[in-house]
C-alpha cells in the first residue's frame, strides 16, 4: 500500500466520522428540543393538578363546615366522584409524560 492510498483511506474515514458526528449532533438537538417541549407540558399539567387539588381541599373543607346548603348531599357526592375521576386522569397523563 502506498502512502497516498493510505492517506486517501484515512481521509475517507475522517469524512465518514465527521458525517456521523453531525448526525449525532442533529439527533441530540432534536431530542433536547422535544425534552424542553415535554418539560413545559409537564409543568403545565402539574400546575393544573396542584390547582385542582387546592380546589378539592377547599371544597372539602367548605363542605365539612356546618352550613345551610341548598344542594342535596347526592350532588356533593357526585361532584367528589367527578373530581376524583379528573385527578386520576391527570395522574395518568402525568405518568405518561414521565415515561415519554
Amino acid at each position: 500500500m502506498t502512502p497516498a492510498t493510505q492517506l486517501d483511506g484515512i481521509e475517507l474515514k475522517l469524512r465518514q466520522l465527521t458525517a456521523k458526528v453531525d448526525r449525532q449532533r442533529a439527533q441530540y438537538q432534536a431530542a433536547m428540543t422535544e425534552n424542553e417541549r415535554l418539560q413545559q407540558q409537564l409543568d403545565r399539567q402539574e400546575a393544573v393538578v396542584t390547582s385542582l387539588r387546592d380546589k378539592l381541599a377547599q371544597a372539602t373543607s367548605t363542605s365539612a363546615a356546618p352550613a345551610a346548603s341548598s344542594s342535596p348531599a347526592p350532588d356533593l357526592s357526585e361532584q367528589r366522584q367527578t373530581v376524583a375521576y379528573c385527578l386520576q386522569e391527570i395522574d395518568r397523563c402525568l405518568d405518561w409524560l414521565h415515561r415519554n
